[in-house]
């Protein structure tokens, strides 16, 4: 699930100088650890394990009109796997109590081969089998949130459901990333695609969740009528990249609004205006709860935190605190502006930034390029190394 429908940049330059490709890609840098991380894991996960299934639990379910005294009573038979019929591959392991006799639809007992009454089917332990990676890394808000599986925040952004799908996200890590690790330094970059990739997750938990209570305590007949709500099952696998790709794109349409990428290959077009149209696309999508809702929910969810956090890029100093507070362990002569801490006085930076926001990177002569160098370096080492 992902932005494996939306083409958009490549590299290279034009004759006219125009910049194709937005950023360094080095080979020690994060975007690019990203970049091979996400592809092994799609061979291990798909070549090299893609055969071996697991069984996957997906909730228990309770019959309508069920009795808490039939609850208590009933018992599962695992020997027993049953179709479900409202998830297509979804199985279920029956739970029947025994104290209850089956019935048909006409009031008649149901009879065993032995003669005996048949007990009653009062609910169901859900599961399905999936490829083993994904069963221990996809998100949904059954194992994430109900099940308290909190790690899949994290590991679904690194799972993909076919080499289209992690073609496309890893493009848009190619074409964009780099500048945007060039401009918050290799730490905060990590934070930042990561926490876009958690506010995906938490916009399509949200949505879903919402969409589940609507249909299951109001009335199932809004179903698909409130613009945006997701009614898939809580237990339905979100994976895929694009929450934290997303996030990288509007951070890059922020920094180098004007540069120019080919949309689709062919047409020219600035990154600011291609990042707001494929944004677009996935809100209507959203809106209109059109195939893929759920990933495009990830997508907008991704896309808000990218322009929030690239606005207030401060706030990812304390995504790595887990363990301790980094504001209380300042070292001795870093307290002052990263401006006087070895990098070029602050009237210069805000020159050249001026100048990218206006012109693009590409407008940069090789002494604005170092000044924006000394810049970023000088930021690592106030407050990420």
């Amino acid at each position: 699930m992902g932005i494996a429908d939306r083409d958009y940049t490549r590299a290279s330059n034009d004759l006219r100088g125009r910049s194709r490709r937005v950023g360094r890609l080095g080979i020690v840098s994060v975007n690019t650890w990203l970049i091979v991380i996400n592809v092994a894991v799609f061979l291990v996960a798909n070549v090299l394990l893609g055969n071996v299934l697991f069984k996957t639990g997906a909730g228990s379910f309770t019959i309508k009109g069920v009795t808490q005294q039939q609850q208590d009573n009933a018992k599962v038979d695992r020997s027993i796997s049953l179709p479900f019929r409202d998830a297509p591959g979804m199985l279920y392991h029956p739970k029947r109590d025994p104290q209850t006799p089956a019935t048909d639809s006409s009031g008649r007992l149901m009879l065993g081969l032995d003669g005996k009454p048949q007990p009653a089917e009062v609910g169901g332990e859900r599961f399905w089998y999936r490829p083993v990676i994904e069963s221990f890394g996809h998100f949904s808000c059954g194992k994430a949130f109900l099940e308290l599986q909190v790690w899949r925040f994290i590991t679904f952004q690194f799972l993909h459901a076919d080499v289209y799908h992690l073609l496309f996200n890893m493009l848009g890590l190619w074409f964009v990333g780099g500048l945007v690790e060039e401009y918050l330094g290799r730490r905060r970059y990590l934070a930042f695609y990561l926490a876009c990739g958690v506010f995906g997750a938490i916009a399509y938990l949200a949505l879903n969740l919402f969409g589940f209570i609507v249909f299951q305590y109001i009335s199932p007949g809004l179903k698909g009528l409130i613009p945006a709500l997701l009614f898939d099952d809580i237990f339905t696998p979100l994976i895929g990249a694009s929450a934290g790709v997303f996030g990288v794109l509007m951070a890059a349409a922020k920094i180098a609004p004007d540069s120019i990428v080919d949309v689709l290959l062919i047409i020219p077009m600035k990154l600011r205006t291609a990042v707001y149209i494929f944004l677009g696309l996935a809100a209507l999508n959203l809106l209109r709860s059109g195939p893929n809702a759920g990933g495009d929910a990830a997508h907008v969810g991704g896309a808000i935190a990218g322009a929030i956090l690239i606005r207030r890029t401060h706030l990812l100093r304390d995504f790595f605190d887990v363990f301790s507070d980094s504001r209380k362990t300042v070292r001795p002569g870093r307290a002052v502006p990263v401006s006087t801490a070895g990098g070029p006085p602050a009237s210069e930076v805000d020159a050249v930034l001026d100048k990218i926001r206006a012109s693009g990177l590409g407008s940069l002569t090789e002494h604005e390029r170092k000044i924006l160098e000394r810049e970023s370096a000088a930021a690592r080492r106030e407050y990420l190394d």
